[in-house]
């Protein structure tokens, strides 16, 4: 009978670029073996191929969006491995900007099927394989949007709350299961979806991208964008047994930008 559960190996979501490749790499670094997926395709071979140089890799596609994906890929990580991986990290793209008036109801259920579906998904999906094997962590990256919504940036800010919500009430329900569920909240991170971020902020305020950049840094008591590495080592510190207590919060990783007392 194979083990529920490998204490030696994660699963990354979507690890082809960004924050999530960045936790991939610093989760080898720590001695996992480690499964990325995100959307088929030559992206996220050349993701697996980069990180290869630091560990045991290896790659499962997975479109978030698709109906029944994330079933089907926890069934295809039990049959390729014989276990669920007991460290679970769900990282993804946002949602077009849009406000109030220019999101639509399309653009909301779109969001709605990117972002909270899949969470409720991954947390539902390996919970029996976690709670069957002892324990294990499940970390879901959201935005510092859930502690101070970010202007143009609607559909975002509803729905990683939402996914906030399920990972607070998922940790209570499952913390007797040995199974931690928190969230990572990252500020302005130098990724290429801030980099678009501010990219579309300019064009809407008829501003140089250079001119919106520096404002942005400028807010942030650090005075500057934080790296993905600084990110993912807050994210392995989670991942590890030194964070053995630590479940149900939300951990901002934001260089001090939001000014709430609990933040």
């Amino acid at each position: 009978m194979t083990a529920a559960s490998d204490p030696s190996r994660a699963w990354v979501i979507g690890a082809s670029r960004g924050l999530g490749h960045a936790v991939a790499r610093r989760l080898l670094a720590q001695g996992l073996a480690v499964t990325i997926s995100a959307r088929a395709g030559e992206r996220l071979d050349r993701a697996a191929a980069a990180l290869a140089e630091g560990g045991t890799v290896d790659a499962l596609p997975l479109d978030l969006a698709a109906d029944g994906a994330v079933p089907d890929a926890i069934a295809a990580l039990k049959d390729r491995h014989g276990a669920v991986p007991s460290v679970v990290v769900l990282s993804g793209g946002g949602p077009a900007p849009a406000g109030i008036e220019g999101l639509g109801a399309d653009g909301l259920d779109a969001a709605y099927r990117l972002l909270l579906r899949p969470a409720y998904e991954v947390v539902a999906g390996v919970a029996p394989e976690l709670r069957a094997a002892g324990g294990g962590t499940v970390v879901l990256l959201t935005s510092s949007g859930v502690l101070e919504p970010i202007p143009n940036l609607l559909a975002s800010n509803v729905m990683r709350a939402g996914v906030t919500a399920l990972a607070k009430t998922a940790a209570s329900e499952l913390a007797g299961d040995g199974i931690r569920v928190l969230c990572v909240a990252p500020g302005r991170i130098a990724t290429d979806r801030v980099a678009e971020l501010d990219a579309a902020a300019a064009a809407r305020q008829g501003r140089d991208v250079d001119d919106v950049r520096a404002a942005s840094q400028a807010a942030i008591p650090m005075g500057r964008y934080g790296t993905p590495e600084e990110f993912a080592a807050v994210v392995g510190f989670l991942c590890s047994p030194d964070a053995s207590y630590v479940t149900g919060t939300t951990v901002l990783v934001d260089g001090g930008k939001i000014g709430g007392l609990l933040a």
